[in-house]
């Protein structure tokens, strides 16, 4: 355990000893304040006084405001492909990823509601914005990805961080969550990035792939009928498509996880697709190299077809295409429902120079899913 001292989430035995140290923290109150308004501060330190491990940060505080963020900011919330997973084993789920925090959160949240096992969530420590926010994901079953280092660092870094989801997956027969590329799809066109699969990889001393089908790898589907963080992600987009470059702020990944947790999404989805087992090993190619991109299409495959379409996607799609090939997709209600939101959105810009790019980039987000799925079907 030496080894993963850096990137390894609290155990049980610190939790509490954590917890204490901001008993008197302003700033952690009003976090919790804002996240549970109905919450007296007797509540809070009731509450945290009786957790004393991992599961109990996530059931006193982290799952209960995974409801609240559904109650509050979803219209409805629904989940398919439980049925291909056991609740006596350990997973590595594999998903797109749309919201810093929310993802892994509700995923979680919907395993430990239905009876399955625990398990443990991948983080970039560019996220890790303060000592704060640090304690509270190693609370909360998170293990750090270090990113953002020299080229010789980063392999050794990735080394650690297979070996360590070797040791959760095969020793603790935990599960483990991790985002099918780095960092979160910002245009709506989910790929992933083989590049994960390897790293997942490097700690195997046998066959790579026999090992990744032992692992049990389910492909998760995430799909909220508004992304909240849409004009956030599109202004990022505009720019670096003008310029070949954008620059944040240091407060920008924060604004994204409130933004994400608070705003209105809609419908949401999560689909739990089918278990990578032998079929999908069945491999083309004998070059590794290309059967890692070939198991990535097989995620990609799964995750694209599983992903539930709203009328929106529709309506992006044929916006940006200036027809109606789906038109018996969505009513007049619910064209004009999307077209009020994204008016609103493109007011923000109006008289912008990059106000057509920034249109554009808006509209594929939700259109991306569309071709992913259906033009594959054609196909």
């Amino acid at each position: 355990m030496e080894d993963f001292e850096s990137i390894r989430p609290y155990n049980d035995s610190e939790v509490n000893k954590k917890l204490t140290q901001y008993d008197e923290s302003s700033v952690f109150k009003k976090m919790v304040a804002h996240i549970y308004p109905t919450w007296t501060q007797n509540t809070i330190a009731r509450r945290t006084k009786n957790i004393t491990s991992a599961q109990g940060f996530q059931e006193l505080l982290i799952f209960p405001a995974a409801k609240a963020a559904i109650d509050r900011s979803t219209e409805q919330f629904t989940v398919s492909g439980l049925d291909y997973l056991d609740p006596d084993e350990n997973y590595l789920f594999i998903s797109n990823h749309r919201d810093i925090v929310l993802d892994s959160t509700f995923l979680y949240y919907i395993l430990h509601q239905n009876g399955y096992k625990p398990g443990q969530v991948a983080i970039g420590n560019n996220l890790l914005s303060s000592e704060l926010v640090t304690d509270i994901v190693k609370m909360n079953r998170t293990f750090i990805v270090k990113r953002n280092l020299p080229a010789r660092e980063m392999i050794e870094e990735a080394k650690i961080l297979s070996s360590y989801m070797r040791y959760v997956l095969t020793d603790k027969k935990d599960s483990c969550w991790i985002s099918h590329r780095e960092g979160r799809t910002k245009d709506g066109n989910d790929r992933t990035n083989p590049g994960v699969l390897k790293m997942i990889a490097m700690d195997c001393h046998g066959e790579k792939m026999d090992y990744l089908k032992s692992l049990k790898i389910v492909p998760v589907s995430i799909a909220y009928e508004y992304d909240s963080c849409d004009t956030l992600k599109a202004i990022e987009l505009t720019e670096i498509e003008l310029t070949g470059s954008y620059k944040k702020d240091g407060t920008e990944d924060m604004k994204s996880i409130i933004t994400g947790v608070t705003q209105q999404k809609g419908r949401v989805h999560f689909a739990f697709g089918e278990v990578l087992s032998e079929q999908f090993f069945n491999f083309k190619s004998n070059k590794i190299q290309e059967q890692f991109k070939e198991l990535s299409d097989s995620l990609d495959e799964q995750i694209h077809q599983n992903f539930r379409l709203f009328p929106g996607n529709y309506i992006a799609a044929d916006l940006l295409r200036n027809n109606t090939i789906y038109a018996d997709k969505y009513n007049a209600s619910e064209e004009e429902r999307f077209l009020n939101r994204l008016n609103e959105k493109l007011e923000l810009r109006k008289n912008k120079n990059d106000f057509d790019v920034y249109k554009r980039i808006l509209l594929e987000i939700y259109a991306n899913p569309v071709f992913n799925q259906l033009e594959k079907e054609e196909i």
